[in-house]
């Protein structure tokens, strides 16, 4: 099974988020929904991106998004494909995960951690998105009605503090 890529328009209108300048698409990946495969993933990030720093960033990030899409989204169904796209302009490194899991936004409806707490008296859920928001810039996730578009997008930079 094979993703078709979203047609610009279509995704804009689907993230909410405007389209400022151009892109160049640095990687367009189908990930297999096995929980093995988000590890050849982040070798092809780290291909793509020379900075440790944001190949870091961007690997938690999307080991964090998969992993919850695969074990929560699809329950663990191995005949699926999340598709994975990482574009950079001169301002921004954008990342598109795209699913055809029932609908969930993982930036409103996942729990909120409760960072007070010892990290073993904290309950399961919520403090991996809660990384995914503190580590990007923008994240934004929609359903189309096929399945969930996720666009988390990154400065490429960072604002300097005088």
């Amino acid at each position: 099974m094979t993703m078709e890529k979203p047609e610009k328009s279509i995704l804009m209108k689907n993230t909410g988020l405007e389209e400022s300048q151009e892109k160049k698409v640095l990687l367009d990946y189908q990930v297999p929904t096995r929980l093995e495969e988000i590890e050849k993933l982040a070798d092809a990030v780290n291909q793509v991106l020379p900075d440790p720093d944001l190949a870091f960033a961007t690997n938690l990030c999307l080991e964090e998004l998969i992993s919850n899409t695969i074990l929560h989204g699809l329950n663990g169904a191995v005949d699926q494909f999340i598709h994975v796209q990482i574009s950079a302009s001169n301002e921004w490194l954008e990342i598109l995960l795209r699913d055809n899991a029932p609908q969930f936004d993982p930036f409103m409806q996942a729990p909120k951690p409760n960072l007070s707490l010892d990290i073993n008296e904290r309950p399961i859920g919520g403090l991996g998105v809660h990384m995914v928001k503190t580590l990007m810039d923008v994240v934004h996730a929609s359903y189309d009605g096929t399945g969930n578009v996720i666009v988390l997008r990154k400065s490429l930079h960072p604002r300097t503090t005088n």
